[in-house]
């Protein structure tokens, strides 16, 4: 049983590491051609899409990929529904919530700059939908109307959106050693510090400071709100020994 065991790990293992090696070559192949030809980028997506299917695993090199070659796409239909088809693959394969909203956005956006038709309509919707799941198993993220962003400001949002995701899941951790402490300490017959108090409500009005600078798109106000409420946090289970 020990020795099936073993042989069926081993196996699995060796079998993940062919579907990664797959892509890496083909990544590698890809990226040596330069900028392809739309013919050429078309097949690419074709292979990626299969070799995601098969393997179930994302290559961290692909999304700097996709980055390079989205221009491409233009007002290429076919192209962008191709392309946006790889985004929804990866943000449906990935683990972390974060870059799983992140590849979903990106499917969206390239969508959203073809002329609307029933096919274009439907995938949006059903990218909206996964996008909507993922946004339930995250804090609740600052409202912007992608669609508004052009190409240099949509950079901008990604990198700011990131850091926001980071910033609160690190407050959200401190917010919970916090009441966690709080209450053990209630039942001893002592209070937190005030100071740590204080603290915990600087980093929460930071935090929605930033929030509210990401909506008005004054991204690098926001940049630096984002770094005293992680201060604060920081701070916080410091404190606390964390």
């Amino acid at each position: 049983m020990w020795l099936k065991r073993s042989i069926s790990v081993f196996a699995l293992a060796a079998s993940l590491n062919a579907q990664v090696s797959g892509l890496d070559g083909l990544l590698t192949q890809f990226e040596a051609q330069g900028r392809p030809r739309p013919d050429q980028l078309q097949n690419n997506l074709a292979q990626i899409s299969g070799s995601l299917r098969q393997g179930g695993v994302v290559n961290p090199r692909l999304r700097g990929y996709l980055n390079g070659v989205q221009g491409i796409a233009g007002n290429n239909r076919g192209l962008g529904l191709a392309m946006s088809g790889i985004y929804r693959q990866i943000g449906g394969l990935e683990s972390n919530p974060q870059m799983a909203w992140l590849n979903y956005r990106n499917a969206y956006l390239l969508l959203n700059q073809f002329p609307m038709d029933n096919q274009i309509r439907g995938e949006m919707q059903e990218i909206r939908r996964s996008v909507e799941v993922v946004e339930a198993r995250m804090p609740e993220l600052p409202k912007l109307d992608w669609s508004t962003l052009d190409a240099a400001s949509q950079k901008e949002y990604d990198a700011v959106m990131e850091r926001y995701i980071s910033v609160s899941a690190a407050a959200s951790s401190a917010e919970v050693t916090a009441e966690t402490m709080r209450r053990s300490m209630a039942n001893q017959g002592l209070s937190v510090r005030s100071e740590i108090v204080s603290g915990m409500t600087r980093m929460k009005l930071k935090l929605e400071d930033a929030k509210r600078l990401i909506e008005q798109k004054n991204y690098s106000t926001a940049k630096d709100r984002l770094a005293s409420a992680e201060a604060e946090a920081n701070k916080i289970l410091k404190s606390f020994g964390g």
